[in-house]
C-alpha cells in the first residue's frame, strides 16, 4: 500500500532542494533537503554539501523530540559551511560566521545547536553593541552527536567521536572519544572489534 504522506513529503523535499541548488549553495548528488529545512547563505558559494545526505527530517515517527527542523545559517563576510558525503542531520541549526566543516558519514540527532560566535563580546559595557570575533568549528568523519548537544566555536572534534546528549562541547578531542557533560570532557573510547 502507497503511503500518500511520505510520497508528498518525498516531492515536496526533491523540489526544495532544487530551488535551494543555486550559485550560493552547492548540493550534492542524491542529497535531499527536507521541504521544511531552511538554508540561508549570504556568501557566494559558502554552503556545501556533499552527496547522498539528508538534511532536516520530519517530526513524525522521529525517535525523540523535533524542538525546530534544522537550519543552516552562512553569514560571516567570507564564512562557508561545508558538509561531506552520507551525513544525516535531524533538526540541526548550524549558524557560521567563520567556519564549520563537517566530515562524511555524520549523524546528528534533533535538537543540536553548532555554533562558531558567541555573538555578544564578554568584555563589553553595553551588551546591546558589538560582536565577539568567531572562531571555527571542525568535525570529523563518522562523528554521532546526541539529541539536545551544543558545539561551540574553536572546536575540533576528530574522527569516529561520539557526543552524548545534552552535552556542551567547546576545545579539542581526539578521535575514537566518548565526549560528555557541560562542559565536555572525555569519559571514554570507542572500541573497534578488527575480526
Amino acid at each position: 500500500m502507497i503511503n500518500f504522506r511520505y510520497l508528498i513529503i518525498r516531492i515536496l523535499s526533491k523540489i526544495h532542494t532544487l530551488i535551494l541548488s543555486n550559485s550560493y549553495n552547492f548540493i550534492g548528488n542524491k542529497t535531499v533537503v527536507y521541504y521544511r529545512s531552511r538554508i540561508i547563505n549570504k556568501v557566494k558559494g559558502g554552503i556545501t554539501i556533499g552527496n547522498r545526505c539528508l538534511i532536516g527530517r520530519t517530526s513524525y515517527e522521529y525517535h525523540a523530540g523535533m524542538p525546530f527542523y534544522t537550519t543552516l545559517l552562512n553569514d560571516g563576510s567570507n564564512s562557508y559551511i561545508s558538509i561531506g558525503n552520507n551525513c544525516r542531520l535531524n533538526g540541526v541549526y548550524i549558524h557560521s560566521q567563520d567556519y564549520i566543516t563537517i566530515g562524511n558519514n555524520c549523524v546528528m540527532a534533533s535538537g543540536i545547536s553548532i555554533i562558531d560566535s558567541n555573538a555578544h563580546q564578554v568584555n563589553s559595557l553595553n551588551r546591546l553593541e558589538g560582536r565577539d570575533k568567531a572562531k571555527g568549528i571542525t568535525i570529523g568523519n563518522n562523528v554521532w552527536i546526541g539529541l539536545n548537544a551544543i558545539i561551540l566555536k574553536d572546536t575540533i572534534i576528530g574522527d569516529n567521536c561520539v557526543i552524548s546528549a545534552g552535552s556542551i562541547v567547546k576545545g579539542n578531542f581526539a578521535k575514537n572519544s566518548i565526549i560528555q557533560g557541560n562542559p565536555a570532557v572525555i569519559v571514554g573510547t570507542v572500541g573497534f572489534d578488527n575480526n
